[in-house]
């Protein structure tokens, strides 16, 4: 019985790719994941995640991540699919792309409805698993969610951390982070743009171009964007 996770990593930030990941075990080897110590990424150091990414592709059957970018994100809206929708359509493309298929899956669900996130994944799949399960906190609940979502933070940190070879400091990419506000403040007032690794129609972005009284897009469309995406 082959038995795949897979969990996201970077869906709030205002900065950066959304990435998914996917762990596919036999269902013999999972002790394994217990006895590495895997966990919810997010409670783990980058250096306890970054020991673990080997072990877990060494022992997997199969591993793969999709990365969404900060201007594939800026887009969706145009084409009417929200944050949701879209980690939706990514889940499925890629358990349509790994081989070989896992026969369970589970989810870490970011639908405030947790089954609907699973089911709507699965109208999308070419092939039938025997089962789907998608549970909040799924990360934390299943050892090879848990997986899934160290290799997606670990991803992540690394895009984030090749962004500042570039940009210099922009923080830890989320709204919070008063380096990453400092950045996105400075770069637009000295371009009067944001750089393609913002996510345009987050409203910390949304703010400071309407603080330079320059908006990204015509007000009413922000308006509508704000109710329907955040």
């Amino acid at each position: 019985m082959r038995v795949a996770g897979l969990d996201e990593a970077g869906r709030g930030p205002v900065l950066g790719s959304l990435v998914v990941g996917c762990v596919i075990y036999d269902e013999d080897k999972l002790h394994h994941l217990e006895e590495i110590g895997v966990d919810d990424s997010k409670k783990l150091s980058p250096k306890k995640r970054e020991s673990m990414v080997s072990q877990i592709k060494t022992n997997a059957i199969s591993t793969m991540i999709k990365e969404v970018t900060a201007e594939n994100i800026s887009q969706s809206p145009s084409k009417g699919i929200n944050l949701n929708q879209l980690e939706v359509i990514t889940f499925a493309q890629l358990l349509n792309e790994i081989q070989p298929k896992p026969d369970i899956i589970y989810i870490d669900a970011c639908d405030t409805k947790e089954e609907r996130f699973g089911e709507e994944i699965g109208k999308l799949l070419n092939f039938k698993p025997t089962q789907i399960i998608s549970k909040h906190k799924g990360d934390s609940l299943f050892k090879i969610v848990g997986a899934a979502s160290i290799l997606a933070k670990t991803t992540r940190d690394h895009i984030i951390e090749s962004f500042k070879t570039q940009y210099g400091e922009i923080g830890s990419g989320y709204p919070s982070d008063p380096y990453t506000k400092a950045f996105l403040d400075t770069y637009y007032k000295d371009h009067r743009t944001f750089p393609p690794i913002v996510r345009t129609w987050w409203s910390t972005a949304i703010n400071i171009a309407e603080k330079y009284a320059i908006t990204l897009q015509k007000p009413e469309k922000i308006v509508k964007q704000k109710k329907l995406f955040e």
